[in-house]
């Protein structure tokens, strides 16, 4: 059998070397498409595991606890979140068999830390003196006033304080600077587990990481006095700044008389309200930042000897920091911005006027007081604190995702970050500027914790429920996928049953970016640019992915079926006479069908072997041997070759012995549908006579250049972006010099399948050609109606194409590119030339058409 198939491929040896061609490019785009797969998928993965490297895969928070738009998350929204998960349901978690880390969180709030400094003016005239503490926060937008606080002092009082009983102390005895602090409970060896905390804590005799059996003391005296081990870190976050201004009052204050009958007139006038009507004069300044402030606080923490003009105040914690109040808004440019919002400052509202001159008088967060007792006045008595510190921390070290375009919001040691990226008109900033954060509770952004203490820690002040947020990471789960996605669901319907506690899937999420209107007293000051979480979204890029090369697989496959169904079509065409003897000398039909698989499984075989010398080539430059690969190029390859055959092995069951025996040809009539009086005519005919074969010559072509005209669009309207997420973040395919490769390949196999259906058409033409010849048709007349013909199939092909590319690009992107003159001429012009390019072989071959032999064979 394979001598009778050789046989046939030596008669017709430009065939031959046609199938071959075309084997030789379908295995190398093949080869070439799986490989690119697997190290684009492969590439994919990184990128989105070194985006998340720290990432973990749930957060368990309290019922109702986070809410989303469009799964939609906001940065930082575990501090927000402040108790309502007990120790008993976060041990029921870490039971769990497949939890590999569980780290809690316990937001305990905001404690106030407060440096007293002496001596900080040289003034040497008695008198009532005015100092305003002022603390302002410039965050890049606009400037704050955190804090401004008024308090009245003498110098060169000889009397008891207990006489100044209108709110006045002793200027000797300083001011206080204080500046607020998130505190934090953690589990040291879960955070361990999950960020390295413990490599990033500094050991010396005088500081160490935290142990679980670090769980801090209550004063039996005192139930409002606690002493927590604490861990600070070693850099501020804080960039605020403060200025102490002193005045003197025009009050007389030099001898023991006037100072008598000045302090009965403040009485006199209801104290302070009295001392606002009096005139004052400026006498010094005092001006430090908040980050050399926390500098020296945290240092006298660790060594109390340092720094001898300031001295340690008590600690109270205070403040709870509310949410931000986003408001859906439209979104000044969507096409960037598909999420906007909007926020508003607005005046604070607090449950009780004990320190309210620690914060302004407008906010973005509503703060409101931790947890407490009141006394019988209604007064909260707040928990007052004592530090121990064991060690402290570079945050620096901390094993989380240094990447610059990592945006981590459900991290706890990295600021909030946004850009201000519209003005007050709505218009482009130019340069973009940052929008900075502060400590304080009411901030638009807030900063993340100094002090770190432990979970145990943390309940013995709320006394229980401590836990804010739990963050999971599970084992097996390497990469993101749909297998990793079924196991997580599985784990947090399994937690969300047990503890009743909400629970978000975070693995497989990606950044989104968001863009917020700020508002000041009803009027914007301008626009901001963060990045949120988009829950899933990574997941959703992997499957893009994989549909993005899937289209291309498929229109590879798809464009090589069209090719062997040519060519076998051709080679059934070519051999039907010679099929024809062997049925009428007695040969079944089944023979002839195993002819044809057999011919299609040589090519297979022939795929398969030039995959593995590439591969080992491959192998001998370093790379691993894939014989996977190498099996999906062979079972592909015989997909391709099993379906391109369908027809011949139809076509060979409904032949007859006499049809070759008594017409050597098989032919059916049709109509002509134009005049056969010009060449165009006569092209026409020529085409639409043949409607099935020059339909699959049509298609071969069409099926690549619709591809390319996509391809195209991408490069020149969307900055060659081929597959995104929907958040419009993450590049999943990029459009580059491999879909051009893979596209330009199967171009030339629709130039091949053209080749082929062309050539089988002048072989069936001979007598015709013949006959034009004999009565005058030179052979450039001959040439032109050829090369006419293959350009007519190619425009129809373009036509074809365009159809389909400008469909395509419409559902997945909604934009018709009628406007792009460019794309929509390369799409008719390419395919033309492609056909024409096709019939270049078949011309050659009419060209050495001899009228007088084929007129006297035929005779």
């Amino acid at each position: 059998m394979f001598k009778l198939i050789w046989n046939s491929w030596m008669r017709n040896k430009e065939r031959f070397l046609l199938s071959v061609i075309g084997v030789v490019l379908i295995s190398g785009v093949l080869i070439y498409l799986f490989s690119l797969t697997e190290s684009t998928q492969g590439t994919i993965n990184e990128t989105l595991q070194k985006k998340w490297e720290s990432a973990y895969d749930l957060v368990v928070t309290p019922p109702n606890s986070v809410k989303n738009e469009n799964l939609l998350m906001t940065p930082n929204f575990l501090n927000g979140i402040t108790a309502g998960i007990s120790y008993e349901q976060y041990e029921s978690i870490k039971e769990i068999e497949d939890v590999k880390v569980a780290a809690p969180i316990s937001v305990l709030g905001y404690t106030q830390l407060t440096l007293v400094k002496k001596n900080a003016f040289n003034v040497d005239k008695s008198g009532l003196y005015k100092y305003t503490i002022k603390n302002t926060h410039d965050n890049g937008l606009f400037s704050t006033t955190l804090s401004n606080s008024k308090n009245y002092v003498v110098k060169g009082w000889d009397g008891s304080d207990i006489n100044l009983n209108f709110g006045a102390g002793r200027l000797e005895s300083g001011f206080g600077l204080r500046s607020f602090q998130l505190l934090v409970g953690i589990d040291p060896v879960e955070e361990a587990k999950l960020v390295g905390l413990d490599n990033a804590v500094t050991i010396s005799d005088t500081s160490r990481y935290l142990k679980t059996s670090d769980t801090g003391k209550q004063d039996p005296e005192q139930e409002r006095l606690f002493e927590l081990p604490v861990l600070l870190n070693e850099n501020s976050f804080s960039n605020s700044n403060y200025k102490v201004t002193l005045e003197k009052l025009a009050l007389p204050f030099k001898t023991p008389d006037e100072q008598q009958q000045t302090i009965e007139k403040i009485r006199e006038g209801n104290g302070r309200e009295y001392l606002k009507t009096i005139d004052t004069k400026k006498v010094d300044t005092f001006i430090t930042t908040g980050k050399q402030l926390e500098d020296i606080y945290f240092e006298k923490l660790k060594n109390p000897g340092s720094h001898p003009s300031f001295e340690l105040s008590g600690s109270q914690l205070i403040y709870k920091s509310g949410t931000l109040d986003y408001k859906k808004v439209r979104s000044p440019y969507p096409e960037r911005w598909s999420a906007s919002y909007e926020l508003s400052r607005e005046s604070i509202k607090l449950q009780y006027e004990i320190f309210r001159d620690v914060l302004p008088d407008y906010v973005y967060r509503q703060p409101r007081f931790v947890d407490h007792k009141s006394n019988e006045q209604n007064i909260p008595l707040l928990p007052i604190l004592q530090f121990d510190i064991v060690g402290h921390y570079d945050t620096s070290k901390l094993k989380i995702s240094k990447d610059p375009l990592t945006k981590l919001p459900l991290q706890t040691y990295k600021p909030a970050e946004a850009s201000i990226v519209l003005g007050s008109d709505n218009e482009p900033m130019n340069p973009v500027r940052t929008l900075k954060g502060s400590g304080s509770p009411t901030s638009l952004l807030t900063n993340p914790p100094n002090v770190l203490t432990t979970v145990k820690a943390a309940e013995k002040i709320t006394g229980g429920k401590s836990i804010s947020s739990i963050r999971i990471k599970i084992k097996g789960i390497e990469e993101v996928g749909s297998s990793s996605q079924t196991k997580l669901e599985k784990i947090k319907k399994e937690i969300e049953n047990n503890t009743g506690l909400q629970v978000t899937i975070t693995r497989g999420s990606s950044p989104q970016p968001t863009v917020t209107k700020i508002s000041k007293e009803g009027k914007t000051v301008g626009w901001m640019e963060q990045t949120w979480i988009h829950l899933g979204a990574a997941i959703t890029i992997l499957r893009e992915t994989s549909l993005g090369y899937t289209s291309v697989l498929l229109a590879v496959l798809l464009i090589g079926i069209m090719y062997v169904l040519a060519t076998s079509y051709v080679s059934f065409l070519t051999n039907r006479k010679e099929y024809s003897i062997f049925l009428a000398l007695g040969w079944r039909t089944s023979m002839l069908r195993k002819m044809i698989v057999f011919e299609a499984l040589s090519f297979v075989i022939l795929i398969s072997i030039f995959a593995f010398v590439v591969e080992f080539i491959l192998v001998q430059n370093g790379a691993e041997f894939n014989i996977a690969k190498i099996g999906l190029i062979s079972l592909t390859s015989l997909l391709i070759y099993g379906f391109g055959i369908l027809t011949p092995l139809i076509k060979v069951g409904r032949l007859k012995p006499y049809q070759g025996i008594k017409t050597g040809e098989i032919s059916s009539k049709s109509k002509r549908v134009f005049k056969n009086q010009s060449i165009v005519g006569l092209v026409f005919n020529q085409v639409t006579q043949r409607p099935g074969r020059n339909l699959l010559s049509i298609l071969a072509i069409a099926l690549p250049s619709t591809l390319l005209s996509f391809y195209l669009f991408v490069s020149f309207r969307l900055d060659g972006v081929l597959y995104t997420s929907y958040l419009g973040e993450f590049v999943a395919v990029e459009v580059n010099e491999s879909h051009y490769f893979i596209m330009g390949a199967a171009l030339i196999v629709g130039i091949l399948t053209t080749a082929e259906m062309m050539w089988q058409n002048i072989v069936e033409r001979q007598n015709e050609l013949a006959l034009f010849k004999s009565i005058g048709w030179n052979n450039r007349t001959v040439g032109t109606s050829i090369i006419f013909e293959g350009a007519l199939i190619g425009f129809l092909a373009g036509l074809v194409g365009l159809i389909l590319s400008v469909s395509y690009i419409g559902i997945m992107y909604g934009i018709f590119p009628w406007d792009n003159l460019t794309i929509l001429l390369l799409t008719i012009c390419i395919p033309t030339v492609m056909g024409v390019i096709g019939a270049v072989i078949p011309t050659v071959k009419a060209l050495r058409t001899s009228p007088y032999e084929v007129l006297k064979e035929s005779a």
